[in-house]
């Protein structure tokens, strides 16, 4: 009886080691050149235009008009519920953005920001069609 418990406790070893995988060395090293070559490189900003985007997550379409510092129009966009607009470029200097909007429940707003070279600014409307802080950020 002894031997056979002693058996035993030997093939549940032997069936545990032997169980056991071992990753080659080689997958992970094609792992770690996929994974490295994904990765952007910063690139810094060489005296570029500022830019903006407007994210419509409210529930009417806006009207996105820039305005630069001689008070010329520089952009006229519309932007549906749900959606965004792509990355306008446009002249440093102080800087108006007018969301404007059709629906008679839902008031226009104004942002003045001194828009300078290198830099962007994301303007959010939110689901009560409310116009949330700018985020600028520099691109630098």
């Amino acid at each position: 009886m002894n031997y056979l418990l002693k058996l035993s406790v030997a093939i549940c070893l032997l069936f545990s080691v032997s169980s056991c995988s071992v990753d080659s060395l080689e997958d992970s090293t094609d792992e770690r050149a996929i994974n490295t070559t994904a990765v952007t490189p910063n690139v810094a900003c060489s005296n570029q235009d500022p830019k903006s985007k407007l994210i419509n997550n409210g529930t009417v379409v806006f009207t996105l008009q820039i305005f630069d510092s001689n008070n010329n129009l520089t952009e006229l966009i519309d932007v549906a519920p749900g959606t965004s607009s792509s990355w306008i470029s446009f002249s440093e200097g102080d800087t108006v953005f007018n969301l404007d909007s059709t629906s008679s429940n839902v008031s226009d707003d104004k942002i003045s920001i001194n828009m300078n070279n290198c830099s962007e600014v994301e303007i959010v409307v939110n689901a009560l069609n409310k116009i949330d802080s700018p985020v600028v950020n520099s691109l630098d």
